[in-house]
């Protein structure tokens, strides 16, 4: 079962993104008035929730995946400690998110948002870039993952510096590469 973890972090992955894309970018900061992301989300909270879902479920598979990855090329164990305290930032607020609904949005979603994108995300960057280095890659492979982790790097910056464009272009750059390098990665480490 452990075999399948690429796959499954891949495919979570592109779900979590096309979630993003359809179900939740109207009630994230992309769009400027509070009000309108609140109202969005109190008309649309069941897809909100499970918009929310599917990141919870990419989260997983992803530290998962990790683990999965770790253990093909040698890599240190504390960088699935970093791992995990991603997952611990990311569930936390996407729980946030999913609790909260359109009553407690203007609340928690500042905090939520900083977490999922800048510390969550910022912890997952630095755990694959750990994993990316120690593993035997050749140059153009090195490179891919190269503009993968840029686009995640990205994303930390937008989220910290609270510059939503930045964020969400990075976001279609990192999962538009990433899943492909999920299933690259269990056809040439397995």
């Amino acid at each position: 079962m452990t075999r399948l973890a690429p796959l499954a972090c891949g495919v979570a992955n592109l779900l979590a993104a096309l979630a993003m894309a359809t179900l939740l970018a109207p009630g994230t900061p992309i769009v400027d008035d509070v009000g309108e992301r609140e109202r969005y989300v109190g008309e649309h909270l069941l897809l909100w929730r499970v918009g929310w879902g599917t990141w919870i479920l990419a989260a997983v598979t992803l530290v998962w995946f990790y683990v999965w990855w770790r253990a093909r090329v040698g890599a240190p164990r504390w960088i699935l400690a970093i791992a995990f305290a991603g997952i611990a930032a990311d569930v936390t607020s996407e729980l946030m998110l999913i609790v909260s609904g359109a009553d407690g949005y203007r609340a928690t979603a500042p905090l939520a948002f900083f977490l999922t994108g800048a510390i969550a995300n910022g912890l997952y960057a630095v755990a694959g870039i750990w994993l990316t280095l120690a593993s035997p890659l050749t140059g153009a492979q090195r490179r891919y993952a190269a503009a993968m982790w840029s686009a995640a790097v990205l994303i930390t910056v937008g989220a910290t510096l609270a510059i939503p464009l930045v964020t969400a272009a990075a976001t279609a750059i990192l999962f538009t590469l990433f899943s492909p390098w999920c299933v690259w990665l269990w056809l040439t480490l397995r």
